[in-house]
């Protein structure tokens, strides 16, 4: 029985370990077609207590010659993670995913200690990201503004909308 899956959500079907090459005892590699830019990519036990309580599964993505770059774990008591992609660059930034070719997706049993400080700082992560949407949010929408008056700004009905379509073509997802 495969003791793991990943599913590119909305992009395909579910991907069982017995679909990645085994590197190691503790190891699995899988170059996958991509037809598409997925934009999430879930990481799911196919049982319960496959893995020893001190275990954990890592998935970790790597584009071209670059670094493997680490996206979020599940273990036996968080069987299952949706993570957003962020796609690696050659040296180590983020980018565009490498277009239609090929996604290499990694994943490793570790120790899940290691794992949860891995964690700790994808939690700072977002934050700072939600941080950033929430400020080009309050600047997009101050750019609309008509009148204000203290802590108050007036905006056109359409500006959400429009601040949404914005933020979907920089994502480059499709819903």
């Amino acid at each position: 029985m495969a003791p793991f899956g990943v599913l590119f959500v909305g992009h395909s079907y579910p991907i069982t370990s017995d679909h990645f090459a085994q590197v190691d005892p503790t190891h699995w590699v899988s170059v996958t077609a991509a037809a598409v830019q997925p934009c999430d990519v879930c990481l799911f036990l196919t049982a319960p207590n496959t893995l020893d309580p001190s275990l954990a599964l890592g998935l970790y993505l790597k584009s071209g010659s670059g670094d493997w770059v680490y996206m979020g774990c599940c273990h036996n008591t968080h069987p299952s993670e949706v993570m957003p992609l962020q796609w690696p660059t050659q040296d180590g930034g983020y980018a565009v995913p490498p277009g239609p070719g090929f996604i290499q997706v990694g994943v490793s049993i570790e120790p899940l200690a290691e794992l949860t400080a891995k964690e700790s700082s994808r939690v700072g992560d977002r934050l700072g990201y939600a941080k950033r949407v929430g400020m080009d949010l309050y600047h997009f929408l101050a750019s609309f503004a008509t009148q204000t008056s203290g802590d108050t700004i007036v905006i056109p009905t359409k500006a959400l909308d429009r601040c949404e379509q914005t933020m979907m073509q920089q994502l480059n997802c499709r819903m």
